[in-house]
């Protein structure tokens, strides 16, 4: 296990301070353990409702008192044996403002003792949180414990398994098949959450087998949830609801057959990912959830903006643990909006935004797990040289505003969703009505407003029924209506494509191939020109 053989090379180098940030105790207390035996330490262990504890020694009552407790740690390092001194719940003790104080600087002597006084012993602090605040901060290194691997979710699903499928009034489906389901199910949850969600899947019914995989899933979605930085996005679009885009679409039809063992037997990896950059409104967003189905893989929201955290490391941490969930789960996609937000704070908020930003290329350039990463951005500006050099991402499209035909597409799925006859509808005509030719040069409607323009039409048939039309429904003329009124948003910041285009041109392949029959001014808009094969 890698984060085994880490903590035990901080162990050998005699690192003073290490705190561990995890939810897991149980499972963290049974690999530290393990390390102490593997390493000949003595284990001491530390808790503000049981005070110090050892298979070795015993402790009196009184050694619940922080400060005693690590006076006692330091006469035992004293002795030259080798020693594993871990505190659990000691972290939030000291970030208390009352009595924190006198608690952080008895621990900071103690490591500054262990490094000068060559004491043979290691301190280990086990929290939830990393709020420390406060001069211990520079003998303290932080390891963040991974949620268990494939191989480890296998085994505690197993282990479940195995516990109950010999019980009476019980069906449990030990195939191949089913275990390996259910291993997939729980990845990215902790030993404790694989259980709770195997257990309430089996008190339901008595039975656990493939009913039960979107059980367990609907926990998980739950359980990311709490974090309040990762978001389990369910839908059930596909790659056809997407109107256009057809250079981006098949770009990702075949980089999604890549994830199976046949195409890594094959030499293929799985792809790292792909940036998004162009005109807001124009499908990025939409496409992020449909590879995710397309390709039947988990797709999880990374909100940049709840990654900021008050304390000093904390953002840091968040981005970290974001990251390892989604390793965690993987395959999956990895959507991450507007990008370009989690950069805002520059030089304004002591460099944060810089460190969590380093943290994301970091592991865009290292990672190896099967994590497709899905960015978007609007704002190029924000987008510093090396987000876009290769290596984080496999390709960088832009996406216009849509040509003709890929008007007439997005104008097709959203009539055909509202239940009408798309043959009662002049599609072409409206894929004129939408572009240059009827709003004037460089003014094409986005895929977002022609999906208002819709909506807003079938609002002013329903107004005519109200008004006494009985038979008044959706109509061509509810459309023209509807398109006197609006003002596009490529007549409000045509400057703004115009230097977004100029860019794309440079820098990016366009996610379009132009087929339109409509206007030639149209077919001069767009990002660099490229060939399907």
């Amino acid at each position: 296990m890698k984060f085994v053989d880490e903590l035990q090379n901080y162990l050998k180098a005699r690192y003073p301070l290490i705190l561990i940030k995890s939810t897991e105790e149980d499972r963290l207390s049974m690999d530290l353990r393990e390390v102490a035996k593997s390493l000949k330490h003595d284990l001491v262990t530390w808790s503000i409702a049981s005070g110090l504890k050892s298979d070795n020694k015993q402790f009196d009552a009184g050694t619940v008192e922080p400060k005693k407790a690590i006076d006692i740690c330091e006469s035992l390092a004293k002795t030259d044996k080798p020693t594993i001194f871990v505190f659990y719940d000691i972290v939030p003790v000291m970030a208390n403002p009352q009595s924190g104080a006198i608690y952080q600087r008895r621990l900071k002597e103690f490591a500054l003792n262990i490094r000068t006084n060559g004491y043979r012993c290691n301190c280990i602090l086990v929290s939830t949180t990393s709020e420390i605040s406060g001069s211990i901060n520079s003998e303290i290194t932080v390891l963040d414990y991974p949620l268990p691997n494939r191989q480890e979710v296998s085994e505690q699903v197993n282990k479940f398994v195995n516990q109950y499928k010999d019980v009476k009034g019980v069906t449990v489906d030990t195939s191949i098949e089913t275990l390996s389901a259910l291993t997939n199910a729980a990845l990215g949850l902790t030993y404790a959450e694989i259980e709770n969600c195997l257990a309430r899947a089996l008190v339901e019914d008595h039975r656990l087998d493939m009913q039960d995989i979107k059980s367990i899933v609907n926990e998980k979605k739950q359980i990311i949830r709490k974090s309040g930085i990762l978001e389990y996005v369910e839908n059930k679009l596909s790659l056809d609801d997407v109107g256009g885009l057809n250079v981006l679409k098949r770009w990702l039809e075949l980089r999604g057959k890549t994830f199976s063992d046949d195409a890594k037997a094959f030499g293929l990896n799985p792809p790292k990912g792909v940036l998004l950059v162009g005109i807001p409104g124009c499908g990025k967003s939409l496409t992020a959830k449909c590879i995710a189905s397309a390709w039947n893989m988990p797709l999880l929201k990374l909100d940049m903006g709840k990654i900021f955290g008050k304390y000093v490391g904390d953002s840091e941490a968040n981005i970290r643990q974001a990251l390892k969930t989604a390793e965690a789960i993987a395959p999956c996609v990895l959507w991450i909006d507007e990008i370009e937000k989690g950069m805002a704070g520059g030089a304004n908020d002591g460099g944060t935004s810089s460190r969590v930003f380093g943290n994301i290329l970091t592991w865009m350039q290292d990672k190896t797990s099967p994590v497709f990463t899905f960015a978007t951005a609007n704002n190029i500006r924000n987008l510093p040289p090396e987000l876009l050099r290769k290596g984080r991402f496999d390709e960088i499209f832009f996406v216009d505003l849509p040509d003709y035909e890929e008007r007439k597409k997005i104008l097709e799925i959203h009539i055909g969703k509202l239940g009408r006859d798309i043959k009662k509808f002049d599609l072409d005509k409206l894929a004129r009505l939408s572009g240059e030719e009827n709003l004037g040069t460089s003014v094409r409607l986005a895929g977002a407003e022609i999906e208002a323009w819709v909506k807003d039409s079938l609002m002013e048939a329903y107004a005519r029924k109200t008004n006494g039309d009985a038979k008044a429904d959706l109509s061509m003329e509810d459309f023209e209506a509807v398109l006197q009124r609006m003002v596009p948003m490529a007549k409000m910041r045509q400057e703004d494509f115009k230097d977004l285009r100029d860019w794309a041109n440079e820098n990016a392949v366009s996610a379009s191939v132009s087929t339109s029959s409509g206007s030639s001014t149209e077919n001069s808009l767009g990002g660099r020109k490229i060939d399907l094969l």
